[in-house]
């Protein structure tokens, strides 16, 4: 079991320029391939030409094309120059050796259905935790997707903290409420859980049996896990889960992601909500 593909979607911003340098952390520890996508989707909607011509229709797609590709060539340019930087392969075919590689491509199309599409193609996809303005809306493209990137991918989503300090975790908290999806998270990313140093897993007090019952599942992999108990001291579960992982020191936290009905997270937020928007160490959520 490893991790040998990790997509990393680039909007152009430098926050999720930075990712790169995350993902090859990962790449790194396994060998693996980081897989670069740029995805260009039209700003203009079938209202835009209900009263123009054809000719002039045609003309405005032709421009706006252009201006995408000019973009794209931009990004494509900057992950050659980090391939270079990096002493790593730019190559889009698989390695015939186990070595580190980095490829670039270039989609036209909805963002939420390329972003998905690609993600069920790899083992992994990193990107950058989302930014909210204080309206709440996600900023970026790739920002305002990553909800649909971890419902409907199937797959480990590792988010990146804006500004991180690019390092190798070290120390794993599970966060575990005997849910499906905390179990989905345990099982996909027991490759990095294999690579650290401590792990932690942190449960509510309802939950301890289960935390054991995981900590034996992890000791038949070779992991000596710890289990803490979550005090929630008037605090929310998510604030406290944060606060448990800042004070142990924690760098690596996986969890299952909007564990209860997505209605129920909207009308009364929920961890999942809280994590994506406060977590300041690498975070892997699955659904």
């Amino acid at each position: 079991m490893s991790i040998k593909t990790i997509l990393v979607p680039l909007d152009g911003g430098k926050t999720s320029l930075d990712v790169l340098d995350t993902a090859l952390v990962v790449a790194k520890r396994f060998n693996a391939h980081i897989a670069a996508l740029h995805i260009s989707e039209s700003a203009l909607t079938s209202s835009t030409y209900a009263n123009i011509s054809s000719n002039l229709k045609e003309s405005i797609l032709r421009e706006e094309r252009q201006s995408q590709d000019n973009v794209a060539r931009e990004i494509r340019n900057h992950v050659e120059s980090f391939a270079k930087r990096r002493r790593i392969t730019f190559s889009d075919n698989p390695a015939v050796s186990d070595k580190v590689s980095v490829s670039f491509s270039h989609e036209h199309g909805d963002v939420n259905d390329v972003l998905v599409r690609w993600a069920r193609y790899h083992d992994t996809a990193a990107v950058c935790r989302p930014q909210t303005t204080p309206g709440r809306l996600r900023i970026g493209k790739v920002g305002s997707s990553v909800e649909s990137l971890m419902m409907e991918s199937g797959k480990p989503i590792l988010m990146v903290p804006p500004n991180w300090v690019v390092k190798k975790a070290q120390h794993a908290v599970i966060a575990w409420n005997d849910s499906l999806e905390a179990s989905k998270a345990l099982s996909m990313t027991l490759p990095w859980l294999l690579q650290m140093k401590k792990v932690t897993i942190v449960v509510a007090k309802s939950r301890i049996e289960g935390g054991e019952k995981v900590r034996t599942q992890l000791a038949w992999h070779g992991i000596d896990a710890q289990v803490q108990v979550l005090n929630r001291r008037g605090q929310s579960a998510g604030k406290r889960l944060l606060k448990i992982c800042k004070n142990i020191e924690a760098d690596f936290l996986v969890m299952g992601a909007f564990s209860h009905s997505r209605v129920k997270q909207r009308l009364f937020g929920g961890v999942t909500d809280y994590v994506l928007e406060n977590a300041n160490i690498l975070t892997v959520m699955v659904h």
